[in-house]
Formats: C-alpha cells, sequence, structure tokens
C-alpha cells in the first residue's frame, strides 16, 4: 500500500489517534499477528470466538508501526504497560500500570468505530491512488478460474494485481487492494455475492472501470430464491461500469441478455458462437488441455490451454476479449496462457495409483459445473479408447441450492446417464438423488455411499473404482472430497 503517517491514516479512516507518534510510517496491513512485516498496522477484529485486540501487543513487538483498535483508550494503555511484565515484552525495563512499555516508543494507537469500515476505507483510499484498470469478476460458476486467466493476460502488459485465492468478500476485496505496491499496471477483483446489495458494496470499494461475468447459475439459490434474483444481485456490477467502462459478457446465457442494458458502458460478448466479439474453433484436446483458434476481435491466434473443458475455453476467450480491448497483444496473451498456473481443486489432473488418471475438481459444484466437469471426463475417456478406459464420476452433494436442491441433482443424474459416464459413484445424503435419476435413466452402474467414510473404506477393494480408469472427483466444497483425490 501507499506509505503514510500515523496521522494520515487516522484521517483516512475517520480514527483518532490516542497513544504513540503521529509521523510513524506505516507500509501495509494485517490482519493476523503472526503474519505481520515491519511498518505495518495491525486491525484488531472483535470475533465471535477470538477478540483480536490480545494480538496488539504481540504484533507492535514484532515490527508493526501501528494498531488500529476499538476499544477504550484505557484498556489498550492498560495492555500496553502490563505488555512489560509479559512474556511477549521487549523490554525487562517496563515499569509501572499506566506507563507504556520503553519498546513500544513510536508505536501509534489509533481507535476507531468500526474495523471493517477501517479497512475499507483505507482500501477506497489506495484505489484512489491508481489509475489504470481495474476488472471486476463475478458469476456464478468459473469465476476464479477466469480471474487467474485475466491475471495471467494482463501480465503481459506489467505487473497486474489479483485477488488471492478466493478473497472477494467485503474483507477479502480491500486486502486486495491494500496489497497494492505501487508497480502494478492493472488490477482484478473477484467479487462474491451471498445476497442483494453486496455487489455494490464491493463496487463502491473497488471502482472497476471493466467488469465480466461468466454466467448465472443455480449457486445461491437458498440464499437468494430464485436465478432472477441471482441475476439481479450479479448485474449489480454491470450498474456500477462508468459510461466509459466495458463489460464482458458469456454469449447464450439467457439471464445475461436479458440484463446486459444496466450497463451505461461498451457490452461485448464471448463463447463459442461466430456472432460474438470473441469466439472459439477448431477445438482439440490435448494431454492436459485443450488447443483451439481464438478469433478475439477479428483478429486470431492459436491457444493452447493447459487445462481441459470448453467451458474453461469459453473462460480464456472471456479474459482474452478484455485484454485486447485494453490493447493488449493477443499472441502475447496467447503464449502467457501457455503457462497459466492451475488452482487448488479446480480441475487438476494426476496420475494415480493403478495407472488411474484422476480429475480433480472438488472445490466446489452445482448443477451447471458438474455437467462442464463431466464434459471433460468424456473427453478425457474418449482420448483414452485405446487402451479401453473406464470413465468413472464420483459426485457427492451440491449445497445452496434452495429448493431446487432436488431437481438439481436429479439434473446431473439424467446428464450421466445421457453422456454415457461408464460407472456412477455418489457419496452423500443430497447426491442419492443423483444416483436415484440415473438409474430411473437406465444407468447401469450406479453406487450410492451415505458417507465418504463409507467410501473410503471401500476404495481399496477390488472393482469399486477400476484400474486404468479416468476418474472425476467433484462436490461442494463442504464435502471435503479431496481425501478421495489422496486416496485414489
Amino acid at each position: 500500500m501507499t506509505p503514510i503517517t500515523a496521522a494520515e491514516l487516522a484521517q483516512i479512516v475517520d480514527g483518532e489517534l490516542i497513544s504513540g507518534d503521529p509521523g510513524v510510517q506505516i507500509r501495509g496491513l494485517s490482519i493476523d499477528s503472526r503474519a505481520i512485516s515491519e511498518g505495518d498496522v495491525f486491525v484488531a477484529f472483535d470475533g465471535a470466538k477470538l477478540d483480536g485486540h490480545q494480538f496488539v501487543i504481540p504484533s507492535l513487538s514484532k515490527g508493526a508501526s501501528a494498531a488500529l483498535v476499538t476499544h477504550d483508550l484505557s484498556e489498550v494503555q492498560a495492555d500496553i504497560s502490563n505488555a512489560g511484565h509479559s512474556a511477549l515484552s521487549l523490554s525487562e525495563s517496563a515499569t509501572t500500570a499506566g506507563t507504556a512499555n520503553p519498546s513500544m516508543n513510536g508505536k501509534a494507537v489509533i481507535r476507531v468505530q468500526n474495523s471493517l469500515d477501517a479497512v475499507q476505507r483505507l482500501a477506497m483510499y489506495e484505489r484512489s491512488r491508481f489509475s489504470g484498470p481495474v476488472i471486476g469478476v463475478t458469476g456464478s460458476n468459473g469465476k476464479t478460474t477466469t480471474k487467474d486467466m485475466l491475471k495471467t493476460v494482463f501480465s503481459t502488459g506489467g505487473p497486474c494485481l489479483a485477488t488471492a485465492g478466493n478473497l472477494n468478500t467485503e474483507l477479502g476485496l480491500p486486502l486486495t487492494l491494500l496489497r497494492r505496491q505501487g508497480t502494478e499496471t492493472s488490477i482484478v477483483l473477484e467479487m462474491g455475492m451471498r445476497g442483494l446489495g453486496q455487489i455494490t458494496e464491493l463496487c463502491r470499494i473497488g471502482q472497476p472501470t471493466a467488469g465480466i461475468i461468466t454466467n448465472i447459475g443455480q449457486s445461491h439459490l437458498e440464499l437468494l430464491g430464485s436465478q432472477e434474483r441471482i441475476a439481479q444481485a450479479k448485474g449489480e456490477l454491470l450498474e456500477a461500469l462508468p459510461s466509459d467502462g466495458v463489460a464482458a459478457l458469456t454469449a447464450g446465457d439467457p439471464w445475461l441478455e436479458r440484463i446486459y442494458t444496466r450497463c451505461k458502458g461498451r457490452v461485448l460478448w464471448y463463447g463459442l458462437s461466430e456472432q460474438a466479439d470473441a469466439f472459439a474453433g477448431d477445438l482439440e484436446p490435448t494431454s492436459t488441455g485443450t488447443r483451439f483458434r481464438a478469433t478475439v476481435l477479428g483478429k486470431s491466434t492459436v491457444v493452447e490451454l493447459p487445462t481441459p473443458g470448453r467451458h474453461n475455453v469459453v473462460n480464456a476467450l472471456g479474459a482474452l476479449l478484455l485484454g485486447a480491448v485494453h490493447d493488449l497483444s493477443l499472441d502475447a496473451m496467447a503464449d502467457a496462457l501457455r503457462n497459466l498456473p492451475a488452482s487448488v481443486g479446480r480441475l487438476r489432473i494426476f496420475q494415480g495409483r493403478d495407472g488411474r488418471s484422476v480429475i480433480d475438481d472438488c472445490y466446489n459444484a452445482s448443477p451447471l459445473s458438474m455437467k462442464a466437469s463431466l464434459g471433460v471426463l468424456m473427453e478425457m475417456e474418449q482420448r483414452e479408447q485405446a487402451k479401453d478406459a473406464t470413465s468413472v464420476a464420483i459426485l457427492g452433494d451440491m449445497f445452496e441450492l434452495g429448493d431446487y436442491e432436488e431437481a438439481g441433482h436429479r439434473e446431473v443424474g439424467r446428464f450421466c446417464a445421457e453422456i454415457g459416464v461408464t460407472r456412477l459413484i455418489t457419496v452423500g445424503e443430497r447426491a442419492k438423488w443423483i444416483a436415484k435419476e440415473a438409474v430411473a435413466a437406465g444407468h447401469p452402474q450406479v453406487r450410492h455411499f451415505a458417507t465418504k467414510q463409507e467410501l473410503l473404506s471401500e476404495l481399496e477393494g477390488e472393482g469399486v473404482v477400476p484400474t486404468e480408469a479416468t476418474v472425476l472427483v467433484k462436490a461442494s466444497r463442504g464435502m471435503a472430497l479431496e481425501d478421495i483425490v489422496a486416496a485414489l
């Protein structure tokens, strides 16, 4: 983040400097006392299970220049005084109560009304110091993968700051902005959503100049009640874009075609149709991904994507489209995508035991993403036909589907039967509907396990997962099916 003094920080976050040196320099921010760097400001949060104020002194003693607190001055002063008598004291010359430990000289303490609000205010200040493109990314599925692809292509034009992992919340997004070093030429912000108004709030902080919505699916139906309300919530990104901004939307998504007019700026489309502004042709599966020809705003190049699936081809088109709009070289972006880093739990392919190929896609799941991953499984099986490969889908519960819960699971079961997955294994209370519908649709090899532990106990047995099989493992994050991946 931009270096500032404690006095400047207090003004930015609407706080009060209650102790210490107003001129001390602050160069970063941390909410974790274990990850303090020299010159950080430590932010104390009052958590449901843990009060961050107990880590103020350890953070200051580790090199933090300042702390943001919400407790009264007397409490903080008592903590600083008591630090002289604790194992964490940096000095044995601590004196009487009410007198700060000499080792704390030069440290600043700033009191604010609300820690989260203070972090957001500071992030908005940091955003105001940046004049390059800021890309907001949202969607029901594929937003983290698309964010990673955007970072990859925008890095061809200079350093790109992007959301780490899936820190896409009202706290994670500000923390991303506060990681800015000052050398970046672009910023990519993933925006999560669990209700109406949340993306509006994230856009208030991040001020995106461009945006991309991957799709409108069934994720969060439990919270929002309908796809229409999901579309309404995701569309808040469109409304936040300035009149000279640009939105990239997936062609063929019926909900995006309903809401695109909410964007005041330019709207571009990407997908497999040649009618889109960015489209793909000549798709050819490779040993680890897909090769295709990308045509973006009239220019074409060959892309070798190191991650499989037609849906990831579409995600890559979105990244290429926004990169091209910002005058990045299409050939340079294609070269960069060749080295796209793998995301943990998202369509990673491993060589497993007994000659099996294992597709680890157990990070999250919805009916839409389940079907996309099953398509990848079948593509891989077709490539392995010479070895008489068998396709096995190990599918677990999908969460947050609300009233669509049973229907969504049954939809996946029918799809398994329709595309001809050789063997279907389901695990979990909800996944039983996948199994039942697959059987009803005529699938010949279906087996259901009530719990993950039951499946794990039988994985070593004969015939549960055949040798030389291509195996997909997928479920919502709460199922923790990475244990199945590890066993395979």
